[in-house]
């Protein structure tokens, strides 16, 4: 059985704390924490602080490590050293810390879309972050897990190949898809990634997508009657995650999200 989680990350400040509390009466089993500038070094709340009240509310824990500035799959090699530098001493740091899982984003900000020149170059970069953090990760005890962001399946899984595991974020995979090839595609698409990579996803993404023409955004609420969260669940007998993050953060209007805004979701994806 999977556990589910909630996000949480340093921009809620002062309402973590009810956040944490609501997402355990709600029905959710973990929260994984987003790695934020100035986590986990500085800021206030303290990561200490964060990751003490979610033990304490008897929540486990899982990590998503820092993604923005950081570019582990560029092809230029100073900045990639210099992501894999940063990346290593904030995994160090994390180590301390008892987590089910860390998550990263193999980034870049080449068109890789566009030009397929640079794919070989792209790929080659992120296979070798992909190693060299893994095996990092390996020796501090950590699970690592490499999650989809623009790339196509192909792509990913060449990316992947040589890293311990997969985090599939669907709502990521119904952007890139609508781009590349149009919302009539999603079904057959989101059925290609899952059955391509049924034995190597650990931990899976899902969040509500709002759809406006051309443009889809993801980080939506959602609820039972979400299409994709239904295909989502009759998937989960064949791949089998161990964990399911709801990877909400909008809530209604201008406010975030709150745990009890997902409960029917969360209900459902526990319910036989």
């Amino acid at each position: 059985m999977h556990k589910l989680g909630f996000p949480i990350w340093y921009g809620y400040g002062s309402e973590i704390r009810k956040i944490v509390e609501e997402a355990r009466e709600t029905g959710f089993d973990y929260i994984e924490v987003s790695i934020d500038h100035p986590w986990p070094r500085g800021g206030e709340p303290g990561l200490d602080k964060v990751v003490k009240l979610i033990r304490d509310t008897g929540l486990s824990l899982g990590f998503h490590a820092p993604w923005r500035d950081l570019r582990l799959s560029s092809p230029f090699n100073e900045i990639r050293d210099a992501s894999i530098k940063v990346s290593e001493r904030i995994i160090s740091i994390l180590s301390i810390y008892e987590c089910d899982y860390l998550v990263i984003h193999l980034s870049t900000d080449q068109a890789v879309d566009r030009i397929n020149e640079v794919r070989g170059d792209v790929v080659e970069a992120a296979v070798k972050s992909a190693e060299t953090l893994t095996k990092i990760c390996k020796d501090l005890g950590i699970k690592l897990l490499v999650e989809n962001v623009h790339e196509d399946l192909e792509m990913f899984e060449r990316m992947t190949s040589k890293s311990g595991g997969v985090c599939l974020d669907i709502g990521h995979v119904i952007i890139s898809t609508i781009k590349r090839l149009g919302r009539e595609s999603l079904g057959e698409e989101l059925e290609k990634w899952l059955t391509s990579l049924k034995d190597s996803i650990t931990v899976i993404h899902y969040s509500g997508v709002r759809f406006n023409g051309k443009y889809a955004r993801d980080h939506q609420l959602t609820d039972s009657s979400d299409k994709y969260l239904r295909l989502l669940k009759s998937w989960l007998n064949i791949i089998s995650p161990r964990h399911i993050l709801l990877e909400v953060f909008e809530g209604v209007g201008d406010e975030h999200v709150w745990p009890r805004q997902l409960a029917d979701a969360a209900h459902f994806l526990k319910g036989s």
